[in-house]
């Protein structure tokens, strides 16, 4: 049914960590968490539908910084940004997942918001092995645009030459992933662990059963050596 699988990465296929506890790590500054808080609350101000545009991130720390009346510095920020993908860990599925969808020929596309620099996340994608089953790999920090903007979407689908009705998204975020999605006629699957998850997704599946589903939603049967 669909030939094109488009995923989201932060907390759908790596559960990443935490922006705070990063910046105490590397920042000696009694206020460290404390702007690693703050960061991490205006990256989550993003996840609303009116907003297309992928903000600098420099700008972002920056701001943080100086309401806490400390210089900011680029090196400081990719140092930070080196630490939160380093502590981040894929979740089990993930490898097993991707290399069955990519062996039976499914086109894969990673859509992802990053508020940092492209070059560490795809650093992080290559380090995690993910980067090679990809078709395409696109990050708002680089095309501009975020999900759930209708931009970011048909950037993906343009990349691999793929039709809204074949594609579906995977993803954690129901404004970013599902309901950006659907503005462009993409089906949609969220991935939540939750009982009795309320969602406009077209499917919700869990860690346990996501790769039966979405392999079963690309009318393949996985393999022995991808059902470990």
């Amino acid at each position: 049914m669909y030939d094109t699988v488009i995923f989201d990465y932060g907390n759908t296929l790596c559960e990443m960590g935490s922006l705070s506890g990063s910046l105490k790590a590397i920042l000696k500054s009694q206020h460290a968490e404390k702007i690693g808080d703050l960061i991490e609350r205006s990256i989550q101000e993003l996840y609303i539908p009116e907003q297309v545009e992928q903000p600098n991130w420099i700008d972002v720390w920056q701001k943080a910084f100086h309401e806490y009346k400390l210089e900011f510095d680029k090196s400081i920020g990719l140092k930070h940004l080196n630490h939160f993908v380093d502590s981040g860990r894929l979740y089990q599925y993930s490898i097993p997942l991707l290399e069955a969808l990519h062996n039976q020929g499914t086109k894969l596309i990673l859509l992802s918001n990053v508020t940092g620099s492209t070059e560490v996340f795809q650093r992080d994608l290559i380090n995690r092995g993910l980067a090679k089953y990809f078709d395409s790999i696109i990050w708002s920090s680089e095309i501009g645009y975020r999900k759930p903007s209708r931009q970011a979407f048909e950037i993906a689908l343009e990349s691999v030459g793929s039709l809204a009705k074949n594609s579906i998204m995977v993803g954690d975020s129901e404004i970013a992933d599902i309901r950006g999605a659907q503005l462009v006629g993409i089906s949609t699957v969220l991935i939540s662990d939750l009982k009795n998850t309320e969602s406009r997704a077209s499917h919700v599946v869990n860690q346990a059963n996501i790769l039966d589903q979405l392999i079963r939603l690309t009318h393949m049967s996985p393999s022995p050596v991808n059902r470990q």
